[in-house]
């Protein structure tokens, strides 16, 4: 029976990988999790959640120890594990190094001991820093936050692992991801929809015509587990989003139009001065991950806000 480790596995593209997986694999789940931000119960309050092929297990990914439990008898790795927060990795560089390059390396060394036949790590676009869209995997990084620079590490050592060791591995660089389970998260969709729903008017921060692209979790679940599959060779680097891009000022239009459909009153949003560290304009190009993994968005923006809201209203 195939089994796959998912870092950070409770958290909010945890639940969302691991219901697609027991959906589309018969895999067996093992989850380490320190719960720091994710909580079990996004686990366990999935509709199809299943316990006997999920195995959790409280740990933090460098401790050696609960990794060791959490990884033994495994075919594949899924690292999310991470500090994501790029203002709170400009406050604290230390935390957000040791957490997103240590952990990372830590995992790397466990899965050369266990014979991990590939591991696919979670990176992200602000590893490749403000570049002039579309973004593809040829763009040359330049992170402008301690955050983008540890998940850019985090490449690097994966590409090393491959090169040194023989270890498989795959980076995939998410653009900016939301969905269902994302209740305790800070992103700009998640944040919104919280703030209007608790009667609060939300910041945008800038003049709202900085741009994203925003990717379904599940479009990113279903791209992580064919990143395990795919025949590719031992390193690669993906760029994962939709290809489209949206201002958040359109984003906020969004929302507001589909929970007023709800019979829900929708502040206009107050706006505070850009954040530094954030890019301001992003979208990616996936021709990539398309041609190779077979990677193909099923979720357009409309269809993703409503799944996102229904979840929200629901929970």
């Amino acid at each position: 029976m195939t089994r796959v480790l998912v870092t950070g596995g409770c958290g909010f593209i945890g639940a969302n990988l691991i219901s697609y997986l027991l959906d589309h694999s018969n895999w067996e789940i093992n989850v380490i999790d320190d719960l720091s931000e994710g909580k079990l119960q996004y686990l366990t309050s999935l509709d199809n959640y299943i316990h006997d092929r999920v195995k959790f297990i409280e740990g933090d990914i460098r401790d050696e120890g609960s990794l060791e439990d959490a990884i033994a008898h495994c075919d594949y790795v899924v690292h999310l594990a991470a500090q994501t927060d790029v203002i709170s990795s400009i406050n604290a560089p230390f935390n957000d190094a040791d957490i997103n390059i240590m952990g990372t390396l830590n995992l790397l060394e466990a899965s050369l001991r266990h014979n991990i036949k590939r591991v696919s790590f979670a990176s992200s676009a602000a590893a490749v820093g403000e570049q002039t869209p579309p973004v593809d995997e040829n763009k040359i990084p330049s992170p402008i936050s301690p955050y983008g620079a540890s998940k850019l590490a985090g490449e690097a050592y994966c590409s090393t692992y491959a090169g040194s060791h023989g270890l498989r591995t795959t980076a995939l660089r998410f653009s900016n991801v939301y969905g269902p389970n994302s209740w305790h998260k800070g992103s700009a969709i998640a944040l919104f929809i919280k703030q209007i729903l608790e009667g609060k008017t939300p910041v945008i921060y800038g003049d709202g015509n900085q741009t994203r692209d925003f990717v379904h979790a599940y479009d990113i679940s279903m791209a992580i587990h064919s990143s395990l599959t795919s025949d590719i060779p031992s390193f690669e680097v993906f760029q994962l989003g939709t290809g489209i891009e949206t201002s958040v000022n359109e984003l906020y239009e969004l929302i507001k139009t589909r929970l007023e459909d709800e019979g829900i009153d929708v502040p206009a949003p107050n706006y505070a001065p850009a954040r530094a560290g954030e890019i301001y304009r992003h979208y990616c190009d996936i021709d990539k991950a398309r041609n190779t993994l077979g990677y193909q968005p099923k979720f357009d923006m409309k269809e993703g806000i409503d799944s996102t809201i229904r979840w929200f209203i629901k929970h």
